[in-house]
C-alpha cells in the first residue's frame, strides 16, 4: 500500500535544519518491537521477482541483501518521496517499527538531490535519520531505475544514520559514512567513498567506484578517536583505481583501511570482489585491522589496472602492490592475487593463485599459495572474460540493476 504523508507525525517526531538538509533525530536505545510477520510481496508491473545471489567476480544483479524487501516487488509498504533530502528523512521518520520490520520501499521521483560534499566534516545530507532499534532496514531507491537519480557532483555525506539502504543511485562525486550503523549502499555508481569516525554492520553490494584521476585514495576506512569500526562487508563491488599525477608524493591506494584510534576495527569481509590498483597499491590493510577476508575475489595489482584504464601522459607510472600494511590476520579462499603482497600476516590461504613466487615470510600459517605466473600478463579481455559484464559503463549496469 502506499501511505499518504502526515505533516503532523513528522512535526511530532523530528527537526529538520534551517539550512535545507535533514538531521532528523534517532530513537533512543530500547528493545527492539516484536517483529510483525512478514506479508508476501507482489511483483511491480513489468519487473521480475527477487533473484537467487550467484556467485561471480563483480556485479552481476544478484548481489542483495535477504533481509530488504526487492526493490522489484511491492512491498508491504510502498512511499514516494520527492527527489529532496528532507522530504525522503521525512518519509522515513514517520515509520512505525512495526511498518519497517513488514518492509517499506521510499522510491524516489527523478532529479538530482542536493551535496554538501563527502569529507567527515561536510554538512549531512542526512542527519541521524532512521533507527537502530528497528529489526529491518528501509529501502530507498530511484522510482524509475538505477541512473535516474543523481547525487551532485559535490558528493554527500550520511551521518549517525541507522537502518537504511540505499540502492540505484549515481554521481560523479563520492559519498561518505561517518557514526552509521546498520547502512547499506548498493547497485550503485560513485567516485569514491568514505567511511570515518565509527560505523557498525555497514555493508556494500555491487558497488562501483572510481576509475579516476586524482590522488586520494579510491575508498577509505579510517577509525578515530575510541569509536569502533565493526563488520564491514562487500559483495560483488569492483573498486577501480585512482591516479596520482607524475611527480606526485600523495599515497594512492584504492582501499585503504587505517584505524587512527583505540577502537575496535574490524573484520571486513570481501566476496565476490574485483579490486584494481592505484597508483601505489590495491589494497592498503593497516595493522590495526584486526582481519581481512576474501572470498572468491580478484586483487589485481602490477600492470593489470592499466590494461583496464590505461595510463595516459603526465600519470604516475605505477606498478602498484596488491598488498601494502601489516594486518595481522588476512585469509584469502577461491581468489587470484596479481601484484606484490607486502608484510601481510597471511592465516589462511585455500585455492589462490598468485602472480610470483613468494619470499618464505609471505607463506601462510596454513594452507599455501598456488603460483601461477601467467597471471600478471592477463590482457583486459583475460580480466573482462571472467567476469559477468564487458565493461562497468553506464548502459551496462542500467541493463543489470533494472527493477
Amino acid at each position: 500500500m502506499t501511505r499518504p504523508f502526515s505533516r503532523r507525525a513528522f512535526f511530532g517526531t523530528s527537526i529538520v535544519a534551517a539550512t535545507g538538509f535533514a538531521a532528523v533525530a534517532c530513537a533512543p536505545e530500547k528493545p527492539t518491537p516484536t517483529p510483525t510477520p512478514t506479508p508476501t510481496p507482489t511483483t511491480r508491473p513489468g519487473t521480475s521477482t527477487r533473484r537467487g545471489v550467484s556467485s561471480s567476480y563483480g556485479p552481476n544483479g544478484t548481489h542483495f541483501p535477504a533481509e530488504v524487501p526487492w526493490p522489484g516487488e511491492v512491498a508491504a509498504l510502498e512511499i514516494d518521496a520527492r527527489c529532496d533530502w528532507v522530504d525522503i528523512a521525512r518519509r522515513v521518520q514517520t515509520l512505525s517499527a512495526e511498518e519497517v520490520m513488514a518492509g517499506v520501499v521510499i522510491r524516489v521521483a527523478p532529479g538530482t538531490l542536493s551535496g554538501g560534499g563527502w569529507t567527515s566534516s561536510a554538512t549531512p545530507a542526512l542527519a541521524q535519520v532512521g533507527n537502530q532499534t528497528w529489526g529491518r532496514n528501509v529501502l530507498i531507491v530511484p522510482r524509475d531505475g538505477f541512473g535516474t537519480v543523481q547525487i551532485a557532483d559535490a558528493g554527500a555525506r550520511f551521518d549517525q544514520c541507522a537502518r537504511l539502504s540505499f540502492f540505484g543511485f549515481e554521481s560523479a562525486g563520492g559519498f561518505a559514512l561517518t557514526r552509521c550503523v546498520d547502512i547499506q549502499v548498493g547497485w550503485s555508481r560513485f567516485d569514491g567513498m568514505s567511511i570515518t569516525r565509527g560505523g557498525r554492520n555497514l555493508a556494500l553490494y555491487e558497488l562501483v567506484l572510481g576509475f579516476r584521476r586524482n590522488a586520494d585514495d579510491t575508498s577509505a576506512v579510517r577509525p578515530t578517536e575510541t569509536f569502533e569500526m565493526t563488520n564491514l562487508s562487500r559483495h560483488g563491488c569492483v573498486f577501480g583505481p585512482s591516479i596520482k599525477p607524475e611527480g606526485s608524493d600523495a599515497h594512492c591506494d584504492t582501499i585503504q583501511l587505517e584505524g587512527t584510534g583505540t577502537g575496535a576495527f574490524g573484520p571486513i569481509i570481501t566476496v565476490d570482489c574485483v579490486d584494481y590498483g592505484s597508483s601505489n597499491a590495491t589494497e592498503l590493510l593497516q595493522d590495526k585491522l584486526q582481519r581481512a577476508e576474501y572470498h572468491h575475489s580478484l586483487i589485481l595489482g602490477g600492470q593489470l589496472p592499466w590494461r583496464i584504464y590505461p595510463l595516459q601522459p603526465g600519470d604516475y607510472q605505477g606498478d602498484p602492490n596488491a598488498f601494502a600494511g601489516g594486518c595481522p590476520d588476512v585469509r584469502l579462499y577461491d581468489s587470484v592475487v596479481s601484484g606484490a603482497i607486502g608484510r601481510m600476516g597471511f592465516t589462511d590461504v585455500q585455492n589462490t593463485r598468485i602472480s610470483y613466487g613468494p619470499v618464505d615470510a609471505q607463506y601462510p600459517a596454513s594452507g599455501t599459495w598456488t603460483v601461477d605466473t601467467g597471471v600478471a600478463d592477463w590482457s583486459a579481455a583475460d580480466i573482462m572474460g571472467v567476469q559477468t559484464v564487458n565493461d562497468y559503463e553506464r548502459a551496462t549496469l542500467q541493463a543489470l540493476w533494472a527493477w
